[in-house]
């Protein structure tokens, strides 16, 4: 495994450049036969681990927008939903009942709570929220049947998936705040597993959203957002929109994509 650091001005050329490099990039990546979590029997596109710093992620769009001309679907729909995203699934904390989880269950008194920690304290390091995991838990609240060893602690993010009956644990593990002395708030993220194609684009502006929504309880300037992740991939399913977007009209599945990156490109 290899780190590799992208640096971006926004956060559509973030997207752009990830997309560009995992898929055309003369970069370490693999393909990966899915057997357990989310789409089982495809296949994924994957960097190694990955981290890119964007310089301005609040300039105007934060979503990446498709050429007219390429007639294929943007990866976020559109700034409503970016807008619902921020205001439901990162800030709420209500699950549906078509959902597993909602990362709002720790997002949104996590947030409450590093306002309150960063509040005239830039430097301050223990603005970090973690999503999912284990949690130590009173006694009185232990679930029945836990063994001894774990008496004290619950798995906080034991998901089953209910298309394949499996666990699937929270892909966006933490979101860690920095107040430099400056006054301008930055947020650094971790995701364990992330989809490039849609979920980058639409996570980070939500995140985005969430760290605006931070800095202007503090009367900060708005910073930097860094993130990283050790597997950063694109689906089957999103290789031909992903080709179309770069110019490769001989690339419309994985099969082709595998086949084109074996040849010389010279």
């Amino acid at each position: 495994m290899e780190a590799l650091l992208f640096k971006a001005t926004t956060l559509p050329d973030a997207w752009f450049q990830l997309v560009y490099a995992l898929v055309k990039g003369e970069i370490p990546r693999n393909v990966y036969e899915i057997d357990k979590g989310s789409y089982v029997g495809q296949r994924r596109l994957e960097f190694p681990y990955v981290t890119v710093q964007i310089d301005q992620p609040g300039a105007r769009p934060i979503i990446p927008e498709m050429p007219p001309l390429l007639n294929i679907p943007a990866p976020v729909e559109d700034m409503e939903y970016v807008d619902d995203y921020f205001a439901r699934y990162l800030m709420g904390t209500e699950v549906a009942a078509n959902e597993t989880y909602i990362y709002g269950t720790w997002l949104a008194p996590g947030v409450e709570r590093v306002i309150e920690q960063l509040r005239g304290a830039p430097g301050n390091n223990q603005a970090a929220i973690c999503i999912g995991g284990w949690a130590p838990q009173p006694r009185h609240a232990t679930p029945e049947g836990l063994p001894p060893d774990l008496a004290l602690a619950l798995d906080t993010d034991n998901f089953i998936d209910p298309g394949t009956g499996e666990r699937d644990p929270a892909c966006l593990r933490s979101v860690d705040f920095r107040l430099d002395a400056d006054n301008t708030l930055h947020m650094c993220v971790y995701f364990r597993s992330w989809d490039l194609w849609g979920g980058f684009p639409a996570n980070l502006a939500g995140l985005q959203l969430v760290k605006e929504y931070v800095g202007q309880a503090l009367g900060a300037k708005d910073g930097k957002i860094i993130a990283a992740s050790k597997g950063l991939h694109i689906y089957d399913h999103a290789v031909d929109v992903a080709a179309t977007r770069l110019g490769m009209s001989d690339v419309s599945s994985m099969d082709d994509f595998v086949s084109w990156i074996g040849k010389d490109q010279a």
